[in-house]
């Protein structure tokens, strides 16, 4: 049963004996350069091009696709390595002035024959602008794939794929690490150019291309932050009676976000037409028209701090204020015209609101939903956005417990009709036991206002009230649940134009990869269907500790680390230790069958390390199995490239697979990896078989 455990440093065979190969050390940068970019490419694009805004997994998929078919591909000189500087320029010169572009955009409901103002060659243009970023992306990613695949080549398989999976995890830490320091992209991609540079220093073009980035992406301006979701960016309003700026508007990942305003009764006195404040003044007063004097109040999303300084203004005698995002907290604290950070009185918190909603056990006169809408998700290997789980009905419990007797909620968003607004009225009644009282507010952004507790009996004047209205159209709205949080979409589907960006690219990609799909064998589509399982269980184990921490960046690092931590044990152990698959398999099947029996929100009330441990562990478990599968069967195969290019290949179906959760919801991840997990057991079971009759052919024949 036990085998000889083996050192970091793989071997190279020549003449059949193994020698020390110092190349292992290449391996490790080639593996921590895909990761690196694999993370620096998502989150760049994704946030200055608002076409990925939403749709983050479509270029992971693409960087899976690339590196599978670059590690297949190995050595040597091929098109794209020739096309390298042209794909570097391109490539990281859009993302610095996709703003600028007039880019198509289709929107999430629109569908053929559908009632819009749009055209076809919109929907063309729109098609063709996102097919050709995702073969850009795959075009990087095949020469990073062949660096890779080139390290390879002559390697033992099990050594050579832990130094794989270390110089993986050393990848994304260290951009986890960048991005928790709220460094900008010149800083990420000097990095990245730097470590490429073994491979590009004698290719003078490769250089010329990586100096024009870095001189392009340098000067992005002193209003520009960079937090670990987004980019913002920040610029004073200067009232025409005043040379000093009395309001400062926010932008949040190129899109406005919030104006920062002085509503104090002695600037609005001398300045009582001031725009915008003269415009937001009636939006931030009205909470208090149903609460008059409220003791304790808690904002979620209290962003740069202009429900904080209401709550002040009103004389609440303690505020607590929530704001996922550190820069738009320190901006506010910085900024703000009123200073409503600097109070005795306001506590911060940097915390997802519902995270916040399951630790915090102050009561409440009135909870304030400032406007948590997010354009951004804090990770790829998700569907979910940052506010997905703030708007459900377990979400409006959670805070629904946090209300002293006769307490308020008031939840603010700027829409006014249709179906989010109804969806927002119906989970609030299923939350409250009681349908909440809506109002239109007419301010510099129009948007609804629900009014929950006891707060509902209170009568306001000179407000447009839409209760019956919504009331009406709440009849048929689908409540959103933990089980289904996605707020944006009218039914439970797949966005048409994800559909369409799905079968464009994946047609093109099975054209281009026709061949070597063509020579799939037992072992190979085993690794292949062992890829997507990981992928899939990536996107399970984001979505339910989401529920645990709330969907920060710091979900993401844990997911991911603890993941390839997993699968670098596990080989570890694969190599000392002779594996069962079938055994790992159904061990694995039957963790996926349980785990939605065991509810992480139970761990919410131990401390932070034992929570991030027993979470981290259990979310992790099925890796363990999933890994010691995959390292056993590499360990055999004659071609370790060939195996983690299928491993690869797998994730880009597990990344389609993924959107499946739009459909039946998010316990639906699991129940797809147990079928893909079967398949890949079947596959390696029908290969095991193929092996053995071979053998025995030999055998007889001999």
């Amino acid at each position: 049963m036990f085998r000889s455990s083996y050192g970091f440093f793989a071997m190279k065979y020549t003449n059949g004996e193994p020698t020390p190969r110092p190349g292992t050390r290449k391996l490790f940068l080639a593996s921590f350069l895909a990761l690196y970019f694999e993370l620096l490419v998502i989150r760049y694009i994704s946030t200055e091009m608002p076409l990925f805004a939403l749709m983050k997994n479509l270029p992971l998929i693409a960087s899976f696709l690339g590196l599978g078919a670059g590690m297949l591909r190995g050595g040597g000189v091929s098109f794209l390595r020739r096309s390298f500087a042209l794909v570097i320029f391109v490539l990281f010169s859009l993302p610095r002035f996709g703003q600028f572009l007039r880019l198509p955009w289709v929107g999430w409901n629109y569908g053929v024959g559908s009632e819009s103002h749009l055209r076809v060659v919109s929907v063309l243009a729109f098609l063709g602008f996102m097919t050709a970023v995702l073969w850009l992306i795959v075009s990087f990613f095949f020469v990073l794939g062949s660096f890779v695949g080139e390290q390879l080549d002559g390697l033992a398989p099990l050594p050579a794929y832990g130094i794989n999976l270390a110089g993986s995890l050393a990848g994304v830490l260290v951009f986890t690490s960048l991005s928790f320091l709220r460094t900008p992209p010149v800083l990420w991609l000097t990095i990245g150019f730097l470590f490429l540079l073994p491979w590009s220093g004698r290719r003078w073009a490769e250089t010329v291309a990586f100096a024009a980035v870095l001189a392009m992406t340098g000067f992005p301006g002193a209003s520009t932050f960079w937090s670990p979701y987004s980019r913002i960016d920040i610029k004073p309003i200067l009232p025409a009676e005043s040379a000093m700026p009395t309001a400062f508007s926010l932008s949040y990942n190129h899109m406005w976000y919030q104006t920062m305003v002085d509503l104090s009764p002695d600037f609005m006195r001398q300045h009582p037409n001031a725009e915008p404040g003269r415009s937001v003044r009636d939006y931030y007063e009205l909470p208090y028209g149903f609460v008059s004097k409220p003791q304790d109040v808690l904002v979620v999303g209290a962003g740069t701090g202009n429900d904080v300084a209401a709550a002040l203004r009103h004389g609440a005698r303690h505020v607590d204020a929530v704001e996922i995002d550190p820069v738009i907290l320190g901006l506010g604290g910085r900024y703000h015209p009123e200073q409503p950070y600097t109070s005795n009185k306001v506590t911060t918190y940097v915390d997802d609101a519902r995270s916040f909603f399951g630790e915090s056990r102050r009561k409440y006169d009135l909870i304030v939903f400032g406007f948590l809408d997010s354009s951004a998700l804090p990770t790829s290997f998700s569907s979910l956005r940052l506010d997905n789980y703030v708007y459900t009905q377990e979400s409006f419990e959670a805070a629904r417990k946090l209300l002293k007797p006769g307490g308020t909620l008031v939840l603010a968003f700027a829409v006014t009709r249709g179906y989010v607004a109804n969806r927002l009225f119906a989970t609030l009644a299923a939350a409250f036991d009681a349908e909440p009282r809506a109002f239109v507010t007419r301010t510099n952004v129009w948007g609804m206002v629900y009014i929950e507790g006891g707060g509902r009996s209170v009568q306001v004047p000179d407000v447009q009230e839409a209760t019956a209205e919504l009331r009406d159209g709440s009849l048929n709205a689908v409540v959103a649940r933990d089980a289904w949080p996605f707020l944006y979409l009218e039914r439970r589907s797949i966005p048409l134009p994800i559909v369409i960006v799905i079968l464009t690219f994946g047609i093109s990609a099975w054209i281009w990869q026709r061949h070597n799909i063509r020579q799939v064998s037992g072992e190979t589509a085993e690794c292949f269907f062992l890829g997507a399982g990981f992928l899939l269980l990536e996107a399970k184990a984001v979505t339910q500790l989401s529920l645990l921490f709330g969907s920060t960046w710091f979900v993401n690092a844990v997911v991911v680390s603890t993941f390839l931590l997993m699968a670098l044990s596990a080989n570890v152990l694969a190599a000392k230790f002779r594996i069962n698959p079938s055994l790992c398999y159904a061990v694995l099947l039957l963790l996926l069958a349980v785990g939605p029996i065991v509810g992480y929100t139970d761990l919410s009330g131990l401390s932070t390390v034992a929570k991030v441990s027993l979470a981290s562990v259990w979310a992790g478990l099925p890796v363990i199995f999933s890994g010691l599968i995959f390292s056993s069967r590499i360990d055999r195969m004659s071609s370790l490239a060939s195996g983690l290019s299928a491993n690869l290949l797998g994730a880009v179906l597990g990344g389609m697979l993924e959107n499946v959760v739009l459909l039946v919801g998010t316990p639906a991840m699991g129940w797809v990896a147990c079928f893909i997990f079967a398949a890949a057991w079947a596959s390696g079971a029908r290969g095991t078989r193929s092996v053995a009759n071979a053998n025995r052919e030999l055998w007889e024949g001999a």
